[in-house]
């Protein structure tokens, strides 16, 4: 914990489901300093967002979850586990010394009601601002995440402003108490391409400004490349690979990592000057959460899997000072 903003140590997340227990999460640890930027990646089902759910404990009432290990946050007053707070202290964490963005603005945000009032709410309660003043530090706050006329934005409800005006509003609020730390759960996906890197220019630039530790939950790598100093790889539910964002990135030492490499978009130039994009997929389909391997999670989709990576579970090993990768042939791999 040394150092770290957050550290989340061997976090298990199982629901309890009519057909029987889903392991989700199954023994991550991962890390992120103060004005770090560590991404988390993977395909759809790996358990990303159920981690970053874990650390606000934001799951709904009607779900019955069972979580072990320890998410621990260094607050000015010392240093907490999130999982065994009582409810009153997490709601004076969450949305202020620790805040979210999530994927979808407008789901995220209350059909109802003004992006002002939404805003201002969180000032009240966190930071005790009168009306007035909340309004006034609403405004100030979409004026700075890039929102032209944030005076007359205030009055507007969400279905009235564009995909990406309303992620802008939901990253105003969640810097709205100045988090110590801001989990970015895939805030790009919903957007095209233009969008997409203004949003992540002002995550960056807002992180440089206040410092804080940025967990970026994504399954583009090229965004990778461009925004993490850290990243961690998931797969079915465990952390596969882990280290340095540009040596990851180079060098991957998980045949899952060199497979997600290898899925990005790619282009052929024929003869006659023409071009096409290629892309590429990863053969098969993840294991079922409820039915998980008794060896390597990945064995089955994988081109250099060995018998003996079929019987046993594979821990995760370091491969060089700062990486960690899931494998027997890492170094293979590299």
């Amino acid at each position: 914990m040394a150092g770290a903003l957050l550290a989340i140590e061997d976090l298990r997340v199982a629901f309890h489901t009519a057909h029987g227990t889903v392991q989700a999460v199954d023994g991550v640890s991962l890390s992120v300093a103060p004005g770090e930027t560590v991404a988390v990646v993977g395909e759809s089902g790996s358990g990303k967002s159920v981690t970053a759910l874990s650390v606000l404990r934001l799951f709904g009432r009607a779900d019955r979850v069972a979580t072990e290990g320890a998410v621990r946050f260094a607050r000015e007053g010392g240093v907490v586990d999130l999982l065994r707070l009582d409810e009153t202290a997490m709601r004076a964490i969450r949305g202020g010394e620790i805040a979210i963005v999530f994927q979808d603005p407008s789901t995220s945000l209350n059909p109802v009601f003004p992006i002002g009032a939404q805003i201002a709410e969180v000032l009240r309660r966190h930071r005790g601002l009168g009306r007035r003043e909340a309004f006034a530090e609403a405004a100030r706050l979409l004026g700075r995440v890039g929102i032209a006329e944030p005076e007359a934005r205030l009055r507007a409800y969400p279905h009235q402003l564009s995909g990406g005006m309303r992620q802008r509003a939901m990253i105003a609020m969640a810097i709205a108490c100045d988090p110590r730390l801001l989990i970015a759960d895939e805030p790009t996906t919903a957007l095209d391409v233009t969008i997409q890197a203004q949003i992540v220019r002002l995550l960056k630039d807002i992180q440089g400004a206040r410092g804080m530790g940025l967990m970026f939950i994504t399954h583009d790598l090229e965004l990778v490349g461009e925004i993490a100093d850290r990243v961690v790889v998931m797969y079915a539910g465990q952390v596969v690979e882990s280290g340095p964002a540009a040596a990851v990135l180079a060098a991957p030492c998980h045949p899952y990592t060199r497979a997600l490499l290898a899925c990005r978009p790619a282009r052929d130039y024929a003869a006659d000057g023409a071009d096409t994009i290629r892309l590429s997929a990863i053969p098969g389909a993840p294991p079922r959460p409820g039915a998980l391997p008794s060896g390597c999670r990945f064995a089955e989709r994988c081109a250099m899997a060995l018998p003996e990576c079929r019987v046993a579970p594979v821990p995760l090993g370091s491969v060089a000072p700062g990486r960690a990768a899931r494998c027997l042939r890492a170094g293979e791999v590299a």
